[in-house]
């Protein structure tokens, strides 16, 4: 199983710049459509957890290293084992 979370890489000054400059001037590189595509986006729910202190502080711990938000840490972990819980259950 591969670890979805990592650090970033260390970039050069060079390669900072680099990044930042094609990152201002790519909106010169897509190309203009006058049709707009509507985005929709699937609809949300809350979900309350009562969790142990130290997961918290795992999550904490990922979210200051990833820089992820904590929604995307939890979805990120939970939806590979849903989709397994899931599986199985039909198969059964």
């Amino acid at each position: 199983m591969s670890n979805k979370f990592s650090k970033t890489p260390l970039l050069t000054d060079e390669e900072k710049e680099k990044k930042a400059d094609d990152f201002i001037n790519m909106a010169d590189k897509i190309p203009k459509t006058e049709s707009k595509t509507e985005i929709k986006k699937e609809p949300t729910k809350p979900v309350f957890l009562r969790a142990p202190q130290s997961y918290w502080d795992d999550m904490q711990e990922i979210i200051s290293l990833t820089g992820l938000s904590m929604n995307a840490v939890c979805l990120e972990l939970l939806r590979p084992a849903l989709k397994k819980k899931l599986k199985e259950l039909k198969e059964d």
